[in-house]
């Protein structure tokens, strides 16, 4: 196991994320999140020699709580479906969610994000979280959405080696394209590599710091290397986005106590 740790996060690759993100905005809430990845990193490489730690029940948020594996040899997991299955996201929405531009997927997704900040309940806020999945589904790239939805439907079936020739095809092809670099990481954590998921995640949330998903993921990994105030970061920033959550509030409440202690 030890090996599998023992590259984790190139410098040289960080700082170059790391001037990526300047240029863009929300740089303090990236800044930090750069610093919670950092201790992701430092944890990655020292696991291998350490205990895991205590096994935490699995809520789920689109898919399961990361088990770092104690044997890196890939596993078929039965896993929830991954949302949303529609080969036509944009229709199932139920009203115009098609992006034109880059203009365009911004101005829907600001409005998106701040119907989803205000939803009342948690049957509205999963109304406006399917209609952000309908945009974050579009890179503006016809056959990029081909091989994305057929990277998903291939990783729904628990064909892992069709959905990773998918999703490397799309990130290498758009590689601006935060879905792309999302779903990578979501099936690196199904292959045991945590590495990977860690810099797939990593360059999805520089690529899109609102990509609540990515958060959580992120959140589970810091949980699982006994992390907990850097995990209780993550899962504050993502019910900042989405607060009707039922399992990102769980997450959220169950570390408190713990990051604040550390804090004091």
């Amino acid at each position: 196991m030890g090996d599998m740790f023992a590259s984790t996060c190139d410098k040289k690759n960080m700082m170059t994320s790391l001037a990526k993100i300047r240029e863009r905005r929300h740089f303090t809430f990236m800044h930090r999140l750069f610093t919670i990845v950092g201790f992701a990193c430092l944890s990655l490489s020292a696991i291998a020699q350490e205990t895991p730690p205590t096994e935490i029940p699995a809520p789920e948020l689109d898919g399961p709580i990361i088990d770092v594996p104690e044997n890196p040899t890939p596993k078929s997991p039965e896993l929830p479906a991954i949302e949303p299955e529609t080969q036509n996201p944009v229709a199932e929405a139920g009203k115009d969610l098609t992006v034109r531009s880059e203009a365009s997927r911004q101005e829907m997704l600001k409005e998106l994000f701040a119907n989803l900040k205000v939803a009342p309940d948690a049957e509205s806020g999963n109304m406006v979280a399917e209609e952000i999945w309908a945009v974050f589904l579009q890179s503006g790239s016809a056959s990029i959405d081909f091989a994305l939805l057929r990277g998903i439907a291939a990783q729904t079936q628990g064909d892992q080696k069709l959905a990773r020739r998918m999703f490397d095809h799309v990130t290498r092809l758009q590689p601006e394209f935060a879905e792309g670099w999302s779903r990578s990481g979501r099936l690196a954590i199904e292959e045991g590599d945590v590495n990977r998921a860690v810099s797939d995640i990593s360059q999805s949330l520089t690529l899109e710091p609102r990509h609540f998903y990515s958060l959580w993921m992120l959140g589970n990994i810091l949980e699982k290397l006994g992390k907990q105030d850097n995990a209780y970061e993550a899962y504050t920033e993502a019910f900042k986005l989405y607060p009707e959550h039922k399992e990102i509030k769980e997450r959220m409440e169950r570390l408190k106590e713990i990051a604040l202690g550390k804090a004091l």
